[in-house]
C-alpha cells in the first residue's frame, strides 16, 4: 500500500512538472512580456505602399498592418520591435506610449533575444498630465532630439572627397588601349 502511493505521489509530481513546463513553453512570451514606457523615436511600416497597391497578389491583415517600433526609455536605451497591429499606423515619432513588449522564446535561435507583436497600450503628447500618469518625466525627454524617421541619408550640395572612398571600391581608372576589343 505504501508503495502505491509513493506511486501515485510520484506519478502527480511529474504531471504537475510536465504541466508546468507546458505552460513555460506555451507561453513564454507572455510569462516575460515587457513594458515599455518612453517616446517613440521611429515608427516605420514594413510593407510598402506599391506592395499594397500593385500586384495580383492579395496581402494578408498582417502583412497590411506591420510595423517596425522603435522606443526611447528614459535612460536612453532604445528598444525596438515588429508588430502586426493597426494601432501603429497613428503613431508619430515624438509621441510618448506605453507599451507591451513579448519576446522570442531563446528556443528560436534565430529570433532569439529580439521581440515581436508590440502592442500600444497607451499614448500620449509627452508634456501632457496624461504623460505623467503613464510614468514619464517630460523634462527627460526635453534635450533628446528627435530624429527623422526616414533614416540616415548624405547631406546635399556636400562633395564627396576622393580619400573618403576605400580604395577597393573606388572607380577603377580606363585601361589604355591599343586597339578595339571585338
Amino acid at each position: 500500500m505504501k508503495t502505491f502511493e509513493k506511486v501515485l505521489k510520484r506519478i502527480f509530481l511529474l504531471l504537475i512538472f510536465a504541466g508546468l513546463i507546458f505552460m513555460l513553453v506555451t507561453y513564454y512570451s507572455f510569462i516575460f512580456s515587457r513594458t515599455v514606457i518612453g517616446r517613440i523615436d521611429n515608427v516605420a511600416r514594413l510593407t510598402g505602399v506599391t506592395a499594397m497597391f500593385g500586384g495580383n497578389k492579395s496581402l494578408t491583415d498582417g502583412q497590411l498592418h506591420s510595423f517596425s517600433i522603435s522606443i526611447r526609455q528614459p535612460d536612453g536605451e532604445m528598444i525596438t520591435s515588429t508588430s502586426e497591429d493597426g494601432q501603429w499606423a497613428i503613431a508619430r515619432v515624438g509621441s510618448c506610449v506605453k507599451a507591451k513588449y513579448y519576446p522570442h522564446p531563446p528556443w528560436n535561435l534565430k529570433l532569439a533575444g529580439t521581440y515581436y507583436n508590440a502592442r500600444l497600450v497607451s499614448m500620449a503628447d509627452c508634456e501632457s498630465k496624461a504623460a505623467r500618469a503613464i510614468g514619464i518625466d517630460p523634462e527627460v525627454f526635453r534635450n533628446v532630439p528627435i530624429i527623422p524617421g526616414d533614416g540616415p541619408k548624405t547631406p546635399q550640395n556636400v562633395p564627396v572627397e576622393e580619400h573618403s572612398m576605400p580604395e577597393s571600391m573606388a572607380p577603377a581608372a580606363p585601361a589604355e588601349s591599343g586597339g578595339t576589343a571585338e
